[in-house]
């Protein structure tokens, strides 16, 4: 049995930022890929994968039999237990800097909570990887549009008994039905998707800054961090999701450090394979067309309030 072992999805945000952590630390692991419930698939409610995480969800790192479950923990556990003398390159040397890495990587960590749908501006603005599942909303209505038939949506509604949180079914049962319309229908959805622009911005605001304020190219100078680890998935999902053009010519220091990211190894072999990112690529076209073609719609990249 491999010491190291992680249960991932290729399009999971969560788990791209624990490979990318990985491959800082030059750590050999067995990767077990998992399709997720947003892709139509129950491999992690099954009874084999809830005796390994009963939350059902990914990425789960284990290591020699122990499970880490929470992302952020994942990454502070890899630099603490498994980097070696690769720590270096994942912790700054800069002792003094280390709880300000601490908040970083909570910072960017997606906590769900009630506060989600009863006060959801606080909620994005929270932790900015509280953005991740409302900036994700018109990908995942996209993906229903063009790969879920109905057979796919019957067996999701099959998994209701057995499930206790039904919103993503709900989300995909609405998409099927009303198509991109499904996204208004669901009104405490909807809401926070409109906050989305607003909540990007709002922590952009404090990035640009913090980039401001040291040498670069990285939130701790020269030094790639768990703190830079933490906004891939953000940055990713911006980009599959079709946020990235909205935001042109502004926080140019962001633009030059997520390009700066994407020349490091650990980031591309964490990149979903040339199969799945051509699937994206017609995801985002289809929301590429509904911004031009509905007002509406156009308004939450917008940031503008819908009439």
């Amino acid at each position: 049995k491999d010491e190291v072992e992680l249960y991932y999805n290729t399009m999971s945000s969560a788990s791209q930022k624990v490979r990318v952590a990985l491959g800082e630390a030059g750590v050999k692991f067995r990767p077990i890929h998992k399709v997720l419930p947003t892709s139509g698939a129950w491999e992690t409610k099954s009874p084999e994968y809830l005796r390994i995480n009963p939350a059902g969800t990914v990425p789960v790192l284990v290591h020699k039999g122990h499970p880490v479950y929470e992302s952020h923990e994942q990454l502070l556990y890899i630099a603490e237990h498994l980097a070696g003398e690769e720590r270096k390159l994942l912790v700054p040397t800069d002792t003094n800097l280390i709880k300000d890495m601490d908040r970083m990587v909570d910072k960017t960590a997606m906590v769900i909570t009630s506060e989600m749908f009863s006060d959801p501006r606080s909620f994005l603005r929270r932790r900015a990887g509280n953005m991740l599942g409302p900036m994700s909303v018109p990908l995942f209505c996209a993906n229903v549009k063009q790969n879920f038939d109905w057979m796919l949506i019957f067996n999701s509604l099959c998994m209701l008994p057995f499930l206790s949180d039904r919103k993503f079914i709900i989300m995909f049962l609405s998409f099927k039905i009303f198509d991109v319309e499904g996204i208004r229908k669901l009104a405490p959805l909807y809401k926070a998707v409109m906050l989305v622009r607003e909540s990007i911005e709002f922590h952009f605001d404090t990035l640009e800054e913090d980039l401001g304020n040291v040498p670069g190219p990285f939130l701790f100078g020269e030094e790639f961090t768990l703190a830079d680890v933490g906004w891939i998935s953000i940055f990713q999902r911006m980009e599959f999701a079709r946020w990235w053009p909205e935001f042109s010519g502004r926080y140019p220091r962001i633009h030059a450090y997520w390009t700066t990211i994407q020349e490091r190894k650990s980031y591309v072999d964490s990149r979903p394979d040339e199969v799945m990112v051509h699937k994206l690529a017609r995801i985002g076209k289809q929301v590429d067309e509904w911004k031009t073609t509905l007002e509406w719609f156009n308004q939450i990249y917008a940031g503008k309030k819908s009439k």
